[in-house]
């Protein structure tokens, strides 16, 4: 297919426009050069006066002064300018035509005025900005107003003219000025609001998460309670049991056990008297089983000799143990009561699965406890390859030292030795 050609000025516009867009941005990310530049054409543009008077160059060269320090200096170089305009007015024109003094003589302060509006336009209040197109436009009158007398030949066409020109040149630049200065306000503007946009967002983050922490907090000390309350609730139990169940079948044993001393002593076996031996037996012998099973249910809840800390208890657990076990202790901050007890009942676990699985000849028990938190490592020198299983007595222990934020860590490589640490908070 043929393409359909474009206008030849289409294809001469488009490339004028793109050199005006590249032309206008390099002015703009060059501001020093555009304004060295626009210096020299001022002072080019007046040499054509120096002749009539040199000190014209010497006012050229004041307002092409005022140009390169508009930008820092906005309003006193719109002044200075403004000054300098005023002295031409008043002293280079005279009423009648010509020059009341050369050096006044109109230069090129009608487009240093103009450039210098349009900075003060850019860079100022729109208040300030507006006194200086007030200045230009009263300027422009009374010049125009001075200047009459020597056209009265044609004095409405040249004056009206005149005046077109002059105001014309002083609003457009007042007008650009302004529009770019709205520009950047408006970029301003929308720059504040999103950073207040980004603020509040930021601020709404924040506080959820200081909400977050303060709820992550609460619950860390109802947990903490709960374990706290829960670990009591076991210890009341066990005291319970222990003074209360375990008393009374203490008392129905002994009872029992007199009883049938007493029949063995004054009864026949082979009659009746026989057979209630018999059943009395039977009751003594339940009665110390089920006292025996209470101890231990007891013990489960609550080890007693945890009353005494977490040091004599694993050195009870130590002294029962199949396996030979080294105890190294080291307890300068005592624990709670619930993270001795998740301690002690790792311990006794650790050590089952020591004499059960590991055919281990001895084992180590390493204790470090300060306020910073509770440390134990039990150690062996087994087979080795212990891994958590599910339903496992090791899964079980850890899902026991996480309810408090603990660790479990095992490094157990086959052919040993085996290590598994219980890293535990202090408190609950």
């Amino acid at each position: 297919m043929r393409r359909q050609s474009e206008p030849s000025g289409s294809r001469r516009a488009r490339p004028y426009a793109v050199l005006m867009r590249d032309a206008w941005a390099w002015l703009v990310r060059h501001p020093w050069e555009t304004d060295v530049a626009l210096a020299a054409a001022i002072l080019v543009i007046s040499l054509g006066e120096t002749t009539a008077d040199p000190l014209i160059g010497v006012v050229s060269l004041a307002l092409a002064a005022t140009v390169l320090v508009r930008r820092k200096y906005p309003v006193e170089a719109f002044a200075v300018a403004a000054a300098v305009a005023a002295t031409q007015v008043a002293y280079g024109l005279s009423p009648g035509g010509g020059y009341l003094v050369g050096a006044f003589q109109p230069t090129t302060a009608d487009i240093v005025l103009a450039v210098l509006l349009y900075t003060l336009a850019v860079q100022t209040p729109p208040r300030t900005s507006v006194a200086g197109l007030g200045a230009c436009i009263a300027l422009s009158a009374i010049a125009i107003e001075r200047w009459r007398p020597a056209h009265s030949q044609h004095p409405l066409d040249s004056i009206l003219g005149a005046a077109a020109l002059l105001g014309s040149v002083s609003l457009t630049a007042w007008v650009v000025g302004e529009s770019i200065a709205y520009r950047h306000r408006a970029a301003s503007y929308a720059s504040l609001e999103a950073r207040a946009a980004q603020l509040e967002s930021e601020r709404d983050a924040q506080a959820r998460i200081a909400a977050a922490a303060e709820r992550a907090r609460e619950l860390e000390v109802r947990r903490a309670r709960a374990v706290d309350q829960s670990a009591a609730r076991l210890r009341r139990i066990e005291r319970d049991l222990h003074d209360g169940a375990q008393v009374r079948l203490a008392a129905l044993a002994m009872t029992l056990g007199e009883i049938k001393e007493n029949l063995q002593s004054a009864t026949d076996p082979a009659g009746d008297g026989g057979r209630t031996q018999m059943l009395i037996g039977a009751a003594h012998r339940n009665a110390k089983e089920t006292l025996a099973e209470l101890r231990d249910l007891a013990r489960g809840i609550h080890p007693p000799v945890l009353d005494h800390g977490i040091g004599p208890a694993l050195d009870s657990l130590a002294e029962t143990s199949a396996v030979p076990v080294g105890l190294t202790l080291d307890v300068k901050h005592r624990p709670s009561p619930a993270i001795e007890a998740i301690a002690y009942f790792c311990a006794a676990e650790l050590l089952a699965n020591v004499t059960k699985h590991a055919g281990a000849s001895k084992a180590e028990i390493s204790v470090a406890s300060d306020s910073d938190g509770f440390e134990m490592t039990v150690s062996d020198d087994g087979l080795g390859q212990a891994r958590l299983s599910p339903e496992g007595g090791l899964e079980g222990l850890l899902e026991r030292v996480q309810t408090v934020d603990g660790q479990l860590t095992i490094d157990s490589p086959a052919g040993g030795p085996t290590r598994v640490t219980v890293s535990l908070p202090g408190h609950a």
